[in-house]
């Protein structure tokens, strides 16, 4: 009986010791930001469409950081806008809210090169690279 009661305590104290030594221990924070907004439309380049960047506004809610261009595009002006490659095809709808994991914006405006199209639309604008993406319903 008295073995019991020790390996009782004993186990107590080990559980104790276990889930004190991770107390000191900071909450995770990940290594990349989220932003959201909505896709306003595409440059046109390439006959390959899937080559073209897509062009996001991220003025949706208030806890946005102020990182894109302002862009007058189809008779609107953006203020906060950003262009992409790698965005998902089900994502690629005019209107649609989008939520996106990034690591890196570019620091300067990108113009887009190559184009293989007459009458190219390109936009001197910031580049996102995407890490995550989905849509917000």
């Amino acid at each position: 009986m008295q073995q019991k009661i020790l390996l009782f305590m004993f186990s107590i104290i080990a559980l104790a010791m276990l889930v004190s030594s991770d107390c000191n221990k900071p909450p995770y924070v990940p290594d990349y930001k989220n932003i959201k907004g909505y896709v306003i439309g595409k440059e046109t380049c390439n006959t390959d469409e899937s080559k073209d960047y897509w062009l996001i506004d991220f003025t949706y809610g208030s806890g946005n950081p102020q990182v894109g261009d302002t862009l007058l595009f189809n008779g609107t002006t953006y203020t906060n806008v950003l262009k992409t490659m790698g965005l998902y095809t089900t994502l690629k709808t005019v209107g649609l809210k989008v939520s996106i994991d990034y690591k890196i914006i570019s620091t300067n405006k990108i113009t887009t090169t190559n184009c293989n199209v007459t009458n190219p639309d390109i936009y001197q604008i910031k580049e996102l690279t995407i890490l995550n993406q989905g849509e917000i319903r």
